[in-house]
């Protein structure tokens, strides 16, 4: 195989009557070219990224809407459509949802639990029994539970929950009663065996 290098090729590339390859001024317009493509490359980055955030930001607003105001107002359909018309569109939205699920579902009837008990640490309520981005709300000591299914994911134990009655002293807004989902056992009372 043939020597990449030739022991004449200093001379024939970098002779002064050398054919020109661009020379500096057409290094600099391949350089100014390539730093315009990497800023248009991280400015659709940061506005993909931003679009991702306000999309985001909306769903929660939506869920946060549906969840907080819209289902412990469903006792009366009329009285929380005279409350939202004050509030944004998210709240409508998700009204309208509510009122269209309780119209089309039969009356909600409460299942019975493995047994009852109490929040004994304030915490995060998850939709899935893990700790990544699923909070349904908050959950106060004090709030009155039922516990509806156990489960053990890795060396973490989770209780399904339900809460019956919200903590009278709570300190911020926490979920409504009637709420479900998931809560570690470190939040909780022991369940009856």
């Amino acid at each position: 195989m043939p020597r990449a290098m030739r022991s004449d090729d200093w001379d024939r590339l970098f002779a002064p009557n050398a054919p020109k390859r661009g020379g500096p001024l057409r290094a600099l317009i391949n350089l100014v070219g390539l730093a315009l493509l990497l800023g248009a490359l991280a400015a659709g980055g940061v506005w993909l990224a931003g679009e991702r955030q306000q999309q985001a930001e909306r769903a929660a607003a939506t869920a946060t809407a549906y969840v907080g105001t819209v289902v412990p107002r469903l006792t009366s359909v009329a009285g929380a459509t005279q409350t939202v018309e004050a509030q944004g569109t998210a709240t409508r939205v998700a009204l309208r949802t509510a009122t269209a699920q309780a119209a089309t579902s039969p009356a909600v009837t409460l299942e019975p639990g493995i047994g009852s008990g109490e929040v004994v640490r304030g915490g995060n309520l998850r939709r899935e029994p893990r700790i990544a981005d699923n909070v349904v709300g908050l959950i106060y000591p004090g709030d009155q539970i039922t516990f509806l299914e156990r489960r053990t994911v890795g060396d973490q134990i989770w209780f399904r929950i339900r809460v019956d009655q919200p903590a009278p002293d709570r300190s911020g807004e926490g979920v409504p009663a009637g709420t479900e989902g998931w809560a570690s056992a470190l939040l909780l009372s022991t369940p009856p065996r």
